[in-house]
C-alpha cells in the first residue's frame, strides 16, 4: 500500500465533497467545514486501504468505500442534529458517493 497516495486520494475526495459549503452564503464556518471534510476523506481512504489486500477485487473496494463513507457521514449527520438540521440530510448521500469513489481509487492506484 502506498500510504502517501492513499492520503492524497482522501484529501482530493474530501475537498471535492466539502467545497460545496462555499455556495451556502449563511454558513459562517466555511473553512472549518472544508477542513473537516478533508479529514473525513482521509479517514475513509485510510480505513478502506487498511481493509483491502493485494488480492481484493474492485467490488470489495466499492463495498468497503461505501461502508466507511456511510459510517463517517452518519457520524456527521448525527452530530449536526440529524433531521432537525436542514443541511444534515445531504451529508449521508454525498458520503456514500465519495466513499464509493474513494474505495475504487484506492484499489486502482494505491493497493499493490
Amino acid at each position: 500500500m502506498n500510504i502517501g497516495l492513499v492520503i492524497l486520494i482522501g484529501v482530493v475526495a474530501g475537498a471535492l465533497d466539502g467545497v460545496g459549503i462555499f455556495f451556502e452564503p449563511r454558513e459562517p464556518y466555511k473553512v472549518e467545514i472544508l477542513f473537516a471534510a478533508i479529514l473525513k476523506g482521509i479517514l475513509v481512504s485510510v480505513t478502506t486501504a487498511l481493509s483491502l489486500t493485494a488480492r481484493s477485487t474492485w467490488l470489495q473496494a466499492l463495498g468497503f468505500g461505501l461502508l466507511y463513507g456511510f459510517l463517517f457521514a452518519l457520524v456527521i449527520f448525527l452530530a449536526k442534529g440529524a433531521f432537525k438540521s436542514k443541511d444534515a440530510p445531504y451529508v449521508v448521500p454525498s458520503g456514500i458517493v465519495f466513499g464509493l469513489l474513494t474505495g475504487l481509487a484506492v484499489w486502482k492506484f494505491a493497493i499493490t
